[in-house]
């Protein structure tokens, strides 16, 4: 299959960053980049009775396009590109161009149509509803190992992680953290904490099998921690290329990327972050 990977441009630094990310992404995977801007909708004509501004936000969005144009060629010469102006509100449009896309790449800030896309409800729309995983990309790229947060078994994030990890012949990274109470509780209660650490340790490694044996080049890390998810994550991402992710959908991130946890590795973490939606054989 020949999908494009989609990135969205406003014209900021950090969309042009998300250019570059999405150039490479787009020549490992052999397939066309689609550069995709979302013009500001206006209220109503009466606010543009003689056109001069849809002229203007036209204009400066076919400008911040074929800058963005010149960014991939800077990174990748023969690169297939697709350009895509549209009037429309950020998230439809993402949401919409994800069906057809194997990738959907966006800054971790903007200027324009796509300011909000880290902040909530946008965020939201396009990992939960959108037909394809969404990179947020915040800086240049960089090396490093992959690392995938792991939440039971899911193989759709598997498979990316060791996609991701396998495409770029770096490390993979696989985390599952679980809540333990503390110590002196668990001695308490005859809990014996090691005992269940080598447990999740167990479920993982049997989880991953499938995997290794798919991937036997990719050399491999399996961490099992104790406390904070996302604290346990963003500090295991500090050298990290990419952090991988995933998400139940329904508009609500689910497991590792529930509430307070998918803003703080969204906002926070240092490298790209690659959210993942589960499918059927997830659940």
């Amino acid at each position: 299959m020949n999908k494009p990977v989609v990135v969205g441009v406003d014209g900021s630094k950090a969309s042009f960053d998300a250019v570059r990310w999405a150039t490479e992404e787009a020549r490992t995977r052999e397939v066309p980049l689609r550069l995709v801007h979302a013009e500001l909708p206006l209220p109503g004509e009466a606010l543009d009775p003689d056109g001069r501004t849809r002229k203007a936000l036209h204009d400066q969005a076919w400008q911040w396009l074929h800058e963005a144009a010149d960014v991939a060629r800077e990174v990748h010469p023969d690169v297939r590109l697709d350009v895509h102006l549209e009037v429309a509100a950020p998230a439809p449009l993402l949401v919409a161009e994800s069906v057809d896309a194997g990738l959907v790449v966006l800054g971790s800030r903007g200027l324009g149509g796509f300011t909000s896309m880290l902040l909530g409800s946008t965020a939201i729309a396009v990992t939960s509803r959108g037909g394809c995983p969404v990179a947020v990309v915040r800086g240049e790229a960089r090396p490093g190992p992959v690392v995938c947060g792991v939440d039971g078994d899911n193989p759709t994030v598997l498979a990316h992680a060791f996609e991701q990890a396998s495409a770029r012949d770096a490390s993979l990274v696989l985390v599952h953290t679980w809540h333990a109470p503390p110590e002196p509780l668990a001695d308490m209660a005859g809990v014996d904490l090691s005992e269940q650490d080598a447990e999740h340790g167990g479920n993982l490694a049997a989880a991953v099998a499938p995997w290794r044996d798919k991937y036997p080049g990719v050399p491999l890390d399996l961490v099992i921690a104790r406390g904070n998810p996302a604290r346990t994550l963003l500090d295991r991402a500090r050298d990290a290329a990419l952090l991988v992710v995933g998400c139940r959908g329904r508009g609500a991130l689910t497991g590792l990327l529930l509430g307070f946890t998918s803003h703080t590795l969204l906002h926070h973490a240092p490298c790209p972050v690659l959210v993942v939606r589960a499918t059927v054989e997830d659940v």
